[in-house]
């Protein structure tokens, strides 16, 4: 009896080690079943992209390429994700797959309060201007606010449909597929005016031979790309913000340099390089008879060379020179209006970040007609002339000084209170009424205000000028501020 019951014992003992062993050897298996897919799936984003918005990313053969492809190259090897394309016939298709989570994320897009919608952005990491484009004898316009009454053609699903529609309802707008498209479409008239990249439309302009049309304006606000991401898949904004940091500013330096000579890449002459792969060949297999031959290939490569290097210089200097103009009016050397306002808009958002407070001072001449000489054009330009100096001579490095328009200045005073502004102003008056010539033939007025809490710049410069309106009123000369 008891050693049966020894033996019982003895087996149950081994019926329970066993049944350890099996749940452990489950669990195990589980464990590791159900984590490596994870890491997996976690690793890889699908992305679309514009097909048609080269340089800055286009899809060509299958293939996605483009300044916003290297870039993703760079983030995926500092963030260890895995970018996998989804194709797509335009910029609309992608817009919509994004928003069905058919692919998680846009790699190269400005926000908008529409896109914020169904999109989390990452940090921007590429900038650049839009242009507006006409056909040759259109003046130059002053952004969207010179354009008038004129059409304007826009690529459908691009930010700038929203802007115009947010801040200049009043344009006309003529939606097209893609910049191509519209460049086509402007030269057989359809609309008077087209808005686009500035590579992007340098390319098409030049690929399409299209001498006709020409750059007549700089178009607000400029691109500030940045990555997309379906608000699904948010969690993937702090991997791209990191990696983003992290790229080295001489690669950035690198891909800007490659692509901003875009039409030399685009208008390479292959059949030029295959001729001389053809010459390297025959003068590998006949070196002794071709001798003459390769020293005559030497001079005409070596003249290439440097007619090449003269029209890189020569681009430089004028991209030089339209850098300048774009931001500075031609009469007074100041900066534009267009200058102005963009950095205005940094200015509020700085205090709306930061809560550091900011002055504007509005400056307007006002030609005295009852005089015995009335002001022509050149006494005009000089007394512009001259209130620019003054305003150089006058205000501190940190203080912005632009030709607003006509004969009206403004002078933006960054972080500055309302006192030290006002001092400021009375110093610049007394400047500009202790110059003979200037008192003699124009009378001043000047307007001074403190930026506001919640106020957007067009509601600070008509209180501004509001100001400027009293000190007319009160027989210019003086210096008033706004309420």
């Amino acid at each position: 009896m008891v050693e049966a019951k020894k033996k019982r014992n003895n087996l149950s003992r081994v019926i329970n080690s066993v049944l350890c062993y099996v749940l452990l050897f489950f669990a195990t298996y589980s464990l590791c079943e159900t984590t490596e897919p994870k890491e997996t799936i976690s690793s890889e984003v699908t992305y679309c992209v514009d097909p048609n918005w080269a340089p800055y990313e286009a899809i060509k053969n299958g293939s996605h390429v483009g300044i916003s492809a290297q870039y993703l190259q760079i983030i995926s090897e500092l963030s260890g994700l895995q970018f996998t394309l989804v194709p797509t016939d335009s910029w609309q298709q992608s817009l919509a797959y994004v928003q069905q989570g058919k692919c998680q994320v846009l790699p190269m897009l400005n926000t908008s309060d529409y896109r914020k919608q169904f999109l989390d952005f990452s940090l921007p990491y590429f900038e650049a201007p839009n242009v507006l484009v006409a056909k040759s004898g259109m003046p130059m316009l002053q952004g969207y606010g010179g354009i008038g009454n004129r059409t304007v053609g826009v690529v459908q699903g691009y930010r700038q449909v929203e802007y115009i529609a947010r801040h200049y309802p009043n344009l006309r707008l003529k939606l097209v597929a893609s910049e191509e498209d519209g460049l086509k479409k402007l030269m057989k008239g359809e609309f008077d005016v087209m808005v686009g990249s500035i590579m992007s439309i340098n390319l098409h302009i030049n690929n399409l031979k299209f001498k006709d049309l020409v750059i007549v304006g700089y178009a607000e606000p400029y691109d500030s790309l940045a990555f997309g991401v379906n608000k699904s898949f948010g969690h993937l904004v702090e991997k791209l913000n990191y990696a983003i940091d992290k790229i080295p500013e001489s690669r950035k330096v690198e891909i800007y340099k490659q692509w901003n000579n875009v039409q030399i890449h685009y208008k390479r002459d292959y059949t030029v390089m295959l001729l001389s792969t053809a010459i390297v060949v025959i003068l590998m297999l006949w070196a002794i008879m071709c001798r003459r031959y390769s020293k005559r290939f030497n001079r005409i490569v070596e003249q290439k060379n440097e007619e090449i290097a003269a029209l890189q210089a020569t681009l430089l200097d004028r991209n030089k020179t339209l850098t300048f103009l774009s931001a500075h009016d031609t009469v007074t050397g100041l900066y534009n209006r267009n200058h102005m306002l963009q950095r205005a808009e940094e200015e509020i958002s700085r205090f709306h970040r930061f809560h550091t407070t900011a002055s504007l001072i509005v400056i307007e001449l006002i030609s005295i007609e009852n005089n015995d000489q009335v002001p022509d054009n050149l006494m005009r330009e000089e007394a512009l002339k001259t209130v620019a100096a003054s305003c150089l001579n006058t205000v501190r490095e940190v203080d912005v000084v632009s030709r607003f328009s006509g004969e009206q200045f403004i002078i933006l005073c960054p972080q500055t209170e309302l006192d030290p502004a006002k001092n400021l102003a009375q110093r610049l008056l007394e400047c500009m009424v202790g110059n003979q010539a200037l008192r003699m033939n124009f009378n001043i007025a000047m307007g001074l205000s403190e930026l506001k809490e919640s106020e957007q710049f067009s509601e600070w410069f008509e209180r501004t000028q509001k100001a400027l309106y009293q000190s007319k009123r009160q027989g210019y000369g003086t210096v008033s501020i706004a309420e």
